[in-house]
């Protein structure tokens, strides 16, 4: 069984730059989302359930793209604000010229089973609907083919409506075997969700 990992947590947003730190196999901002935002977030639920939108951009040039994308509200520009303060800080802590955006309203669970990403690092964030749950490595057994499995008594944690969060994955260097352990909720009936995530393009 590896060491239990460490996962980092705090209200202020330099929570973000203890990922860098070897044991550390998620960062989480834990922050309150703006009305505006949480408004402009429902309504896109109600009005565009389809919606969905992948790009690669350079950071100062996302928010142009989405003002093309989301539909005009009184606070879209508060929602599109908010993504790009996320985005801001994830392309400066890694310096990244260029960034894969994903954002889309979900009816069904898109990764519904335990798993570890093979990228790097990625950023998750919920604006609406239920959450990222996860694991820490002593709650999981690898097997030596990939696949994984949480224990029977084990039960996952989850994500606060809001939080930024950095899951350290498989890519990182150094962090083979040891990439963080989580999934996308279980479906509820007629529950849409509207989930970013941001990785190195």
């Amino acid at each position: 069984m590896l060491a239990t990992d460490i996962i980092n947590t705090d209200s202020h947003p330099s929570a973000l730059a203890d990922i860098y730190q070897d044991r550390v196999s998620m960062a989480i901002w834990e922050r309150p989302l703006d009305t505006k935002v949480v408004e402009y977030a429902h309504t896109l639920l109600k009005v565009t359930p389809c919606f969905q939108t992948r790009f690669i951009q350079a950071p100062g040039c996302i928010g142009e793209k989405l003002e093309k994308e989301l539909p005009l509200h009184k606070y879209r520009q508060a929602f599109i604000d908010d993504i790009n303060l996320v985005v801001e800080m994830f392309s400066c802590l890694f310096e990244l010229e260029a960034v894969g955006l994903r954002m889309a309203v979900l009816n069904t669970a898109m990764c519904p089973k335990f798993h570890v990403d093979r990228v790097p690092c990625r950023l998750i964030c919920t604006y609406a609907g239920a959450t990222t749950q996860w694991h820490t490595n002593d709650q999981v057994q690898r097997f030596e083919n990939g696949t994984l499995e949480p224990f029977a008594h084990a039960e996952p944690r989850t994500l606060k409506l809001g939080d930024v969060a950095l899951l350290k994955g498989e890519a990182w260097e150094g962090n083979e075997g040891r990439g963080l352990v989580h999934r996308s909720p279980q479906a509820a009936d007629n529950a849409r969700r509207l989930v970013l995530t941001l990785d190195f393009a």
